[in-house]
């Protein structure tokens, strides 16, 4: 039976409440040698910085919940006024890339380069330079926290190696899920794809599941939203009731992504209920 994790100040289990803030980026990013030639799907990705992320912002205030945006660096220059927003709330801002780029698609150098021009602009626009990551897509190269690790990050939020905080490499790892992850229930964009998008119920009773199960067994509910598909009216209300009973309970520590990897680093990495993971160990072993 593996040992209990150590949560602050006594709690059962983890909520971190994130978001990646992505807008139009992954399109641009995917249709960059290709432009479409209509607007719907950017329009509805555009949602999320126009009008999604300020319904998300009030449903946190309401709830009194700091949440992590993980931003890309175009996103922040094409709408510095709802990143100021997010920062000016209180709220973590984290790296996305650039422009939604995947790790796997780039060289060492290049995300280098990308993620040092998005440090630049978030440190810019808030004062406060970024400790965190989160791969586009959860696609992740072993390659990648090396890279990370060298700029100075302090955590990396992009894989599912355990469902509680842990050391890959140098860096800490707050683990991600794809059940916790609103995409799977709410990413539809038309253009004959054959799965409408589940209602705001389906997820809100699948996300109450998940924090039942985290505080049973002691471990963390990493949610992953996307403002362009959170922040619809409907699911915003069913999030701020998620929140507002993960509250009542008072069992679940609620934080940031770099909270959560600020603690892990001070219970040091030999603590009870953590994983060290070596970065030679993450290649595909064939």
């Amino acid at each position: 039976m593996s040992e209990t994790y150590p949560w602050p100040d006594g709690h059962r289990a983890g909520l971190c409440v994130t978001f990646d803030f992505d807008g139009e980026s992954p399109l641009l990013w995917r249709r960059r040698n290709d432009p479409p030639g209509e607007v719907a799907e950017l329009e509805q990705r555009r949602y999320g910085p126009r009008r999604g992320v300020h319904t998300l912002l009030e449903t946190l205030e309401n709830t009194g919940v700091r949440a992590t945006f993980f931003v890309p660096g175009t996103i922040a220059h094409t709408h510095r006024t709802a990143v100021a927003e997010i920062h000016a709330a209180g709220h973590e801002l984290a790296l996305h890339g650039w422009c939604h780029e995947p790790p796997t698609d780039l060289d060492a150098g290049e995300l280098r380069d990308t993620l040092t021009r998005s440090a630049d602009l978030l440190a810019e626009i808030s004062g406060v330079r970024p400790t965190g990551y989160r791969s586009p897509s959860f696609r992740m190269s072993p390659e990648a926290f090396e890279t990370l690790a060298s700029l100075g990050l302090v955590y990396d939020s992009s894989v599912m190696g355990d469902d509680r905080p842990y050391l890959v490499g140098d860096l800490v790892e707050i683990p991600v899920d794809w059940a916790t992850d609103d995409a799977v229930y709410y990413r539809y964009t038309g253009g004959g794809e054959t799965r409408a998008p589940y209602g705001a119920g389906a997820l809100y009773d699948a996300w109450r599941d998940e924090l039942a199960g985290a505080r049973a067994a002691g471990s963390l509910v990493n949610l992953t939203m996307h403002p362009w598909q959170s922040g619809r009216p409907a699911r915003a209300l069913r999030l701020r009731r998620l929140l507002a009973e993960a509250k009542e309970h008072g069992d679940v520590w609620i934080g940031t992504a770099g909270e959560l990897a600020a603690h892990h680093r001070d219970r040091g990495v030999r603590a009870a209920g953590t994983l060290d993971v070596p970065l030679e160990t993450l290649g595909w072993p064939l």
